[in-house]
């Protein structure tokens, strides 16, 4: 760990069973980034340890009901104590939580408002990466998942030539890089994606001067264990403001 490890993260919403933070770029969610890296485990043990006191199933990941990638930011909810995470996670598990992004994309995506839905498979080329598979056959179950992603486009920009939407998309799924992966497929990848881009969206990148992808966890709406629904939000970060800014 290193002196990251006195960041400032913002709490947006809590009760006696969870706590929903706005995670920032650049912070990985557990274990399994590079040692001594700083991650949000490590910012529950330092501000909350309370909650690493319990008796966790998963030592590496005390509280952890879902993740984020390392450079998307915005509204992560974690449980405060065992029963909650196995009740949120199964929230998950079942869909019904209500997940939404913000992200800017370079291209002008088929419609105002479409429907995604692709098999996803780990890219045998790069292990590091995911891919939209075109066909199922001889694929395994474990090797192949369906996923599903809506989108709406909120705004189109002009940028020194280039066409680029801000899009709200909603995740019915929650595949590994599903975004981002989702985005590139229709031929619009995420600005700033350093992983899923073509040549237009590195050149624009470059352009902006942002070297982290515009996706942004915007809204998380959950049932709490009472069974009333929570809606909590998260405005864009202060670096994908000012993008918006830029183009606008």
């Amino acid at each position: 760990m290193n002196s990251e490890s006195r960041i400032k993260i913002n709490t947006l919403a809590e009760d006696e069973d969870y706590l929903v933070i706005s995670k920032l770029v650049g912070i990985s969610v557990h274990e399994g980034a590079p040692q001594n890296e700083f991650t949000i485990v490590d910012w529950l043990k330092e501000n909350r340890p309370e909650i690493l006191e319990h008796k966790w199933q998963s030592e590496v990941r005390p509280g952890i009901v879902h993740r984020l990638d390392k450079d998307t930011s915005g509204v992560l909810l974690l449980a405060k104590n065992p029963e909650a995470l196995e009740y949120f996670q199964t929230q998950f598990k079942n869909r019904e939580v209500e997940k939404h992004y913000l992200t800017l994309v370079c291209g002008k995506l088929p419609s105002g408002k479409g429907r995604i839905d692709a098999l996803i498979r780990r890219d045998p080329k790069d292990r590091e990466r995911q891919k939209v598979e075109f066909m199922d056959f001889g694929l395994d179950e474990a090797e192949r998942k369906q996923s599903a992603t809506e989108y709406e486009v909120k705004n189109i920009y002009k940028y020194k030539g280039y066409i680029l939407s801000l899009v709200d998309v909603k995740l019915l799924t929650g595949r590994k890089h599903q975004i981002r992966v989702h985005m590139k497929y229709e031929g619009c990848p995420v600005v700033g994606d350093q992983k899923y881009f073509n040549k237009a969206s590195k050149r624009v990148s470059k352009e902006l001067g942002l070297n982290r992808q515009f996706l942004h966890s915007v809204s998380l709406k959950f049932k709490d264990k009472k069974g009333e629904w929570v809606e909590v939000r998260d405005d864009l970060p202060a670096d994908l403001a000012s993008i918006i800014a830029k183009i606008s």
